[in-house]
């Protein structure tokens, strides 16, 4: 990935360093994407929701699934989304 600086968090037991971070990279405003493993999806799930809720521009959150073998978290969450949005439960 050409352009793509890297930052390290091991497990979600640096959740605050996780979450500081991700706080001072959207600050910085230099970064439009923020790829991170799907196991981060629910340790994120408050500050992502809280930008949200604050109406900031934000970069992308894309989550990847990585070595662990966790899968379907992201998929989970954005039927859940969608479901509210509708007003109906999906069925995947």
């Amino acid at each position: 990935m050409a352009g793509v600086e890297g930052f390290e968090a091991e497990d979600v037991e640096q959740l605050s360093q996780l979450i500081g971070l991700l706080k001072e990279l959207i600050e910085s405003d230099q970064y439009a994407v923020l790829i991170l493993p799907e196991r981060f999806v629910e340790a994120t799930q408050e500050l992502r929701s809280r930008l949200m809720r604050e109406g900031r521009p934000t970069p992308i959150f894309a989550f990847v699934p990585d070595y662990t073998g966790i899968k379907g978290k992201r998929i989970e969450e954005l039927r859940r989304s969608v479901s509210l949005a509708v007003g109906a439960e999906l069925k995947l």
